[in-house]
């Protein structure tokens, strides 16, 4: 399994991509505005919560389309179960959507995955281009109906960040953190 970051580089990823913290010498003030302008990326933004660690699941590879034998323990899933075969971290549109088990081999393979359901051409578009351009290897992209309409989701092994729409920002910081410099190949370990 692979090895996580400890709560120290979790909390400063949080802290740094979510709450627009002031500096101490500063008075506190509501900055609400000026943390979405600063943090958002030219173009489509949302809203992200602070990263979540579930609880680590067991597991091992699954058979063709078998599916696991317990459910997941998040949603979309962060670990446990997990297709073999060999494949690549790549962009997926609806008709080759990522299946849950395919979806943690990704992370098992030390990817990202990027969730998303119903966004708009624009938003979709710019989540694609930035995976195939700025992370090629590194982040799969994939449609998932199990989210709520204009959701996204970020994704690695024992880590889960939700955005009320998509901040390509957040993705950058949960990359930077979670992805391998050179992933391998899911199936390939």
């Amino acid at each position: 399994m692979r090895q996580h970051l400890g709560a120290c580089a979790i909390a400063a990823c949080v802290l740094a991509a979510c709450t627009g913290a002031q500096p101490a010498a500063e008075p506190a003030r509501d900055n609400t505005a000026e943390v979405a302008t600063a943090t958002a990326s030219p173009g489509p933004t949302g809203t992200c919560a602070p990263v979540e660690t579930p609880a680590l699941q067991g597991g091992s590879h699954l058979l063709r389309d078998q599916p696991p034998p317990v459910p997941y323990g998040s949603t979309p899933p962060t670990s446990g179960w997990h297709a073999s075969g060999a494949f690549s971290i790549d962009v997926r549109g609806p008709s080759e959507a990522l299946s849950e088990p395919q979806q943690v081999s990704v992370l098992e393979a030390g990817g990202v995955v990027a969730t998303y359901r119903d966004l708009s051409e624009d938003d979709r578009g710019a989540l694609e281009e930035t995976a195939t351009m700025a992370y090629p290897g590194r982040v799969a992209v994939t449609p998932y109906d199990r989210l709520e309409p204009g959701e996204v989701a970020f994704t690695a092994w024992g880590a889960l960040q939700r955005c009320d729409g998509l901040d390509l920002d957040a993705l950058a910081v949960f990359v930077t953190t979670y992805a391998d410099e050179e992933p391998t190949a899911p199936g390939e370990h």
